[in-house]
């Protein structure tokens, strides 16, 4: 397990935490525990009561949603510095999103008691709490945008780069981003079906690009990858 310490530096050299002001991120996390998931292990789910919020720094967690008539099913994956359950906090609302560690995980976890804490001593911590909404409210817009694209194989492709993190970019660790998914996952994800997901991987790793093994795919080349959604 990690000591809180390394947890804390994790949190603040990655995602959310790293775009708000030393203060601020001191009074965060000061005042979260540590807490450990096994893989498979639910965090919460979709209607949970309303609690505090939570930091991914090891590990990994799948998300799901259930908006609609269907669900709940598997929509993305988190990746270390990313924070989840402020919708909750700040509505005192149900959880609309439920969360499981695909692999074993720590996350930090700032209790709804502590966020009141926060803000009562400055009203403006809200808007940095709020930060977290809008990276989310981008990830979301990005994956409908990848979903009006024509082209099955990019509409793929499109959905990989994005639970390994590296849709728009390269991430700044150069070991290969590696995502814990199905292929009948990226077929509902890429809304293709099950059989062409599997055409379209196995393609991809044919050409040296991803390697693949039980739910597991590795992002070998994601600027080449990227390459391809341009042409």
């Amino acid at each position: 397990m990690l000591t809180i310490e390394a947890a804390r530096k994790i949190a603040i050299d990655n995602g959310w935490l790293s775009l708000t002001p030393p203060s601020f991120q001191a009074a965060v996390l000061d005042r979260c525990r540590l807490q450990s998931f096994k893989t498979g292990q639910s965090i919460y789910i979709v209607g949970d009561p309303p609690g505090g919020m939570f930091g991914l720094v090891t590990g990994g967690v799948g998300i799901s949603i259930a908006p609609g008539e269907r669900g709940p099913y598997f929509a993305h994956l988190a990746r270390p510095g990313t924070w989840f359950g402020e919708a909750a906090a700040i509505l005192r609302q149900p959880r609309r999103v439920g969360l499981t560690a695909t692999r074993d995980a720590e996350l930090l976890y700032l209790p709804i008691e502590k966020i009141d804490e926060i803000v009562a001593k400055d009203s403006n911590a809200w808007r940095l709490f709020a930060l977290v909404t809008v990276g989310h409210l981008e990830m979301a817009i990005g994956a409908c945008d990848d979903l009006m694209l024509r082209d099955h194989v990019k509409r793929c492709v499109a959905t990989v780069l994005r639970l390994g993190g590296c849709r728009n970019f390269s991430l700044p660790d150069t070991s290969p981003a590696e995502i814990d998914v199905r292929q009948d996952e990226i077929a509902t994800l890429a809304n293709v079906t099950r059989t062409t997901a599997g055409s379209v991987i196995r393609k991809l790793e044919a050409e040296g690009l991803i390697d693949k093994s039980y739910r597991r795919i590795r992002i070998l080349a994601p600027d080449t990858l990227r390459a391809m959604l341009r042409d």
